[in-house]
């Protein structure tokens, strides 16, 4: 089926933006999130952090700036967050405490980890490659025996006062209808693992989650 122009002038006007963002823009990315979603970015991604272990491993797929890396690693929960963007990467080392999270620049589909070393694996708001054949491939090879998956397909603003009507309706012009969601389908899954969505309320809007365990056998 054809798109119309809107469609794909939306796209394109994406594609720059996020090339922006994820190169030289990298620095202030945290900053125009926060202020793009009033606040609620951080609120939806730190939804994850009572799904996860207290204990191990968890690996971050695309873990940009490290904002969550930073707050979600502990002394007896280690993290390594994974991107392929140097730029983030390098904001990223730049703000993690000498004993914090560690970040490698690395592919989804080709995860430098150990078979079964991973007791968690999480994402926020990923891009396609979550949907990718060879990602959901070494998902199940990194992860433990019931270990889990946690991630992040969506946030939505709720329209509660001025502020958020305005912005839900530039986001829609920007995502489109909806706003931002991000790779929501319902029938999003990962082949081996158990898993469901589910509907996380944050202070001004909630966040749609997907979590799965692996297979103990």
């Amino acid at each position: 089926m054809r798109q119309g122009w809107p469609t794909r002038l939306r796209r394109l006007v994406q594609e720059r933006a996020f090339g922006l963002l994820y190169g030289p823009g990298a620095p202030v990315y945290d900053r125009f999130t926060r202020w793009l979603f009033l606040g609620e970015w951080e609120c939806w991604q730190r939804s994850v952090l009572p799904l996860l272990p207290e204990h191990g491993l968890v690996v971050e797929l695309g873990s940009g700036t490290g904002a969550l890396a930073g707050v979600g690693a502990t002394p007896s929960r280690r993290w390594l967050g994974c991107d392929r963007s140097a730029a983030m990467l390098e904001v990223a080392r730049r703000r993690a405490c000498p004993d914090g999270p560690c970040f490698v620049r690395a592919e989804a589909a080709r995860l430098p980890i150990a078979a079964r070393a991973a007791d968690a694996i999480v994402a926020t708001f990923p891009s396609s490659y979550i949907l990718e054949n060879a990602t959901a491939g070494e998902i199940r090879r990194v992860l433990t025996p019931g270990g889990c998956l946690v991630v992040v397909l969506s946030g939505t603003l709720l329209p509660r006062g001025v502020r958020r009507r305005a912005r839900r309706a530039f986001l829609a012009l920007f995502y489109g209808r909806g706003g931002k969601q991000c790779r929501d389908q319902p029938a999003f899954a990962v082949d081996g693992l158990l898993g469901s969505a589910r509907r996380i309320a944050t202070p001004h809007g909630y966040a749609e989650v997907y979590v799965a365990v692996a297979s103990k056998v």
